[in-house]
């Protein structure tokens, strides 16, 4: 909803830790059939409200753009169903079936943590040994950092490490040999990515790299001598029968038609799905039903039934090594999974595992009951929309099988007559350049943020709403008279109130929309922006299509008058200029941002593209 809020709550804890009482679990459906249909028409916003009906499942695909979906849903430690919507491939008309392979993204992490942890269970590996003594074809650098405390398997797992690179790009198709994983990390030219280095004392918290897997990958190869595709398949994924599964990059010809295509409205994404040869962050290519089989392998072990994990290795895996964020939810960091669970509540029976996986076009959900025996894995191909949708699509398993205290308890609404709610429903200013607008729809209100996705808002007393998007609650504030002057947000420490605007007052992110760009570009420019924060915002643009065209250009032309000597500005005119199909202007400001920044190859391969 609101960035800085979201900030405050998860990296200060000041969220209010709603101390109730577990919510009644509603009965079971009789049918699996009837469970299915429920779960399709019960997705949810992040709170819950008292008497809503919940959302279509298609409805919502399409309101998020989500061109197919796969889910596995588990329950009392079984694949329960697994179902298929929408289109793995929109241009040839291929629909996603159960057996539709999906790009897993970062659960790529949590299954490399599992055969990391089945290696340490047989005795080739440990925990705490320095990952140094594993690495033979590529060392960590020494430095005073890992002098002082040695990076080990167990810090590597739990992302306290202190290594660098958080994430990876990926590589388009085509574009020649993949580099290694020593290419990767020893940061070769061809890898396109930093070194991997320690820039932070190991165990002194949590810093999330995707750079850390990748050594933990390396350790796992050299201290075995096995390559990482066969050596996954043969600890977890043939005795798991997880037959779709493979870190295999790119994928092997006969697995290559099962492939779900990749969508996503980012302007960089070059339509197709990419490689990723950092296997252990990112390189998992799965079904749904292979990932449940994993978590189910995991829930099993913890209760000392599983076929690969012993309890002992399950019940470490399970322990937190780190705290991540704490608000609504406790979140921390295990050794492959991230534990999640109420703020409110100690139970083990509310605790949580998880992990979310995007990669370019794709994203995925991976969640299970620490006990219990319940889960879901939902993936889908898209990068954008897909987070919401899938979210809201896992609260509708977890309200229709009554997993304990997952969701945040219902907001409760209060009866509030029709001249109270007009008289909240107007415009709000925070910040410059932000705008709180508040609509009366039926018997409640919809928030939006600078003309943003409407917010389902409730009264739940007077002057006093509860929103859906995160537990905040605010209060309307009215002057003498009784009118409403300002609103102020509750829970979240000293926040200014948003003083009521009058109809007459439009900020410049208004102006813009509403295609008074002159006015627009006056008032950005006596808020005195950076280039970044300019070029941003044209950014932000582009999916209007040629009807943003004058609104980029005039933010364009602003960051071009204050930052002339920009190359990231030369840049991005270079990119509108493409995209408008003038070929010749183009090159001409990639050649000027190329000399501003010679090192910036990604600029330096569209100017080739274009001049060929």
């Amino acid at each position: 909803m609101r960035l800085f809020l979201c900030l405050s709550l998860l990296l200060g804890g000041l969220c209010p830790a709603l101390a109730q009482p577990s919510t009644p679990v509603p009965p079971l459906p009789r049918t699996v059939a009837a469970r299915i249909q429920q779960v399709e028409n019960s997705l949810l916003p992040y709170v819950p409200v008292q008497g809503l009906a919940g959302w279509n499942l298609a409805e919502r695909m399409k309101y998020h753009r989500v061109p197919g979906l796969s889910i596995a849903v588990i329950h009392d430690y079984k694949v329960e169903w697994v179902k298929a919507y929408g289109w793995a491939d929109t241009t040839a008309r291929t629909p996603v079936t159960p057996a539709t392979l999906f790009s897993a993204g970062s659960i790529s992490k949590l299954v490399a943590a599992g055969a990391a942890m089945a290696l340490v269970q047989q005795g080739r590996l440990s925990l705490d040994a320095p990952i140094n003594t594993y690495l033979k074809s590529w060392k960590l650098a020494e430095n005073d950092f890992t002098r002082t405390r040695p990076v080990t398997l167990r810090l590597l797992l739990s992302h306290q490490g202190g290594t660098s690179q958080s994430s990876y790009w990926g590589f388009v198709p085509g574009k020649g040999p993949l580099p290694s994983v020593v290419d990767i990390l020893s940061g070769q030219p061809r890898a396109e990515s930093r070194p991997v280095v320690v820039n932070r004392l190991p165990g002194t918290g949590f810093q999330y790299s995707g750079g850390g897997y990748l050594v933990a990958q390396l350790a796992l190869t050299d201290a075995t001598g096995q390559d990482f595709v066969p050596l996954t398949e043969s600890l977890l994924f043939r005795p798991l029968k997880m037959t779709g599964a493979t870190f295999a990059q790119p994928l092997p010809p006969a697995l290559q038609p099962r492939a779900a295509w990749a969508y996503s409205a980012n302007a960089w994404f070059k339509g197709m799905p990419y490689l990723y040869p950092q296997q252990a962050p990112a390189g998992l290519y799965a079904t749904p039903t292979d990932v449940a089989r994993f978590l189910i392998e995991v829930q099993q072990a913890y209760r000392g039934k599983g076929k690969v994990l012993t309890q002992t290795t399950a019940r470490e895996m399970l322990t937190p090594q780190a705290e991540v964020s704490l608000g609504t939810y406790r979140e921390q960091m295990a050794l492959g999974p991230f534990l999640l669970q109420r703020a409110d509540k100690t139970d083990e029976a509310s605790r949580y595992f998880e992990h979310t996986g995007v990669n370019a076009g794709f994203l995925a959900y991976a969640l299970g009951s620490v006990t219990g025996g319940n889960g879901v894995v939902i993936m889908m191909n898209n990068d954008g929309g897909a987070a919401e949708l899938g979210k809201e699509l896992r609260r509708a398993v977890a309200k229709v099988y009554g997993w304990p205290d997952f969701l945040p308890p219902a907001i409760q609404p209060a009866a509030t007559p029709a001249p109270a709610l007009a008289a909240y429903a107007g415009r709000y200013q925070r910040g410059p350049d932000e705008v709180v607008e508040f609509r009366v729809q039926g018997s409640h209100l919809v928030e939006s943020i600078n003309g943003g996705p409407a917010i389902l808002t409730y009264p739940i007393a007077p002057d006093t709403v509860a929103f859906t998007d995160f537990a905040l609650t605010g209060v309307f504030e009215r002057n003498a008279a009784g009118q409403t002057t300002g609103f102020r947000m509750l829970g979240v420490g000293p926040v200014p109130a948003m003083p009521r605007l009058r109809p007459e007052q439009l900020l410049p992110n208004e102006l813009l929309r509403l295609g008074r760009v002159p006015e627009a570009v006056a008032g950005y420019r006596a808020m005195k922006l950076n280039e970044y924060q300019l070029t941003y915002m044209a950014y932000d643009l582009y999916p209007r299509g040629a009807a943003g065209w004058p609104a980029i250009e005039g933010l364009l032309g602003l960051a071009l008058e204050q930052f002339p000597q920009s190359a990231v500005v030369h840049a991005r005119w270079g990119d509108l200029y493409a995209v408008k199909g003038d070929t010749p202007r183009a090159i001409g400001a990639y050649q000027t941002a190329l000399r501003l920044n010679p090192d910036d190859k990604d600029l330096r391969e569209k100017l080739q593209g274009l001049m060929k």
